[in-house]
């Protein structure tokens, strides 16, 4: 049972990300407490395989479609190196419950931009490069306490910082998903025999199999309506983690 709800959850992140460049992790950390039984440790070590995997096949994906700037994405992934030190390492003293309820909080804020934020594309002026750090570090944070690629926050700041388009911004995330993801994972090498590695191995086979399969249609869909959307999942999801952790 737990190889099949293995099998939807991996596929829910992977669609995530081949749909909107963002948000998988938001959907496997919750879903890996839950379904897998795993603790915030060992189920935020196992998210950094699963989405930077699911990221890393969602950019292949898309490197033909004119949608991906590897040097960008790899630029903002770099900045935000101090900032995964710092996650890593809050991560070693925070207690577990207070790990899940700050990831509540996080969700209730990416629901939040995902739903009532909207992304306007870049004016033609110079890339704000002292906000790229500023937000290349938080989500540098991110990744290294929770195990999530932080994508809700790189879009707006590759389009509002660094002046990329709209359409590139999606694509262009993936590449510093992957990169934080594995820089988070190597830096998590104590936990990695908490990882029970067949059920993430189902479970990330069935994340980059969706994301490979969604990316080419992102750009045929309404990116706006998949967003709303996917934010009402986000705070359900977010809800539920709060009530669990309190009680």
């Amino acid at each position: 049972m737990k190889i099949f709800f293995g099998l939807l959850l991996g596929a829910s992140v992977g669609a995530t990300l081949g749909l909107i460049g963002a948000g998988g992790a938001i959907l496997a950390v919750p879903g890996l407490v839950a379904v897998l039984g795993l603790s915030a440790t060992a189920a935020t070590t196992s998210s950094t395989i699963i989405v930077g995997s699911a990221a890393l096949a969602g950019a292949l994906r898309r490197r033909n479609t004119g949608t991906v700037d590897v040097k960008i994405g790899l630029t903002f992934s770099a900045i935000g190196i101090v900032g995964t030190f710092i996650g890593t390492f809050l991560l070693r003293v925070i207690p577990e419950n207070l790990i899940m309820i700050a990831f509540a909080v996080i969700m209730f804020g990416a629901g939040y931009a995902m739903c009532c934020r909207e992304n306007p594309e870049p004016k033609a002026e110079k890339p704000k490069w002292q906000l790229v750090v500023i937000a290349a570090t938080f989500v540098g944070i991110l990744t290294g306490l929770f195990g999530i690629g932080g994508g809700f926050m790189i879009v707006p700041a590759l389009i509002l910082f660094l002046r990329v388009p709209t359409k590139v911004a999606a694509g262009t995330s993936l590449v510093a998903i992957t990169a934080n993801s594995l820089l988070a994972f190597v830096m998590r090498y104590e936990f990695w025999d908490q990882i029970p590695v067949l059920e993430i191995a189902v479970f990330t086979v069935s994340a980059i199999s969706a994301s490979l399969i969604l990316s080419p249609v992102a750009a045929k869909l309404n990116a706006k309506i998949l967003q709303k959307i996917f934010s009402v999942i986000i705070v359900l999801v977010a809800i539920y983690t709060l009530v669990t952790n309190f009680n």
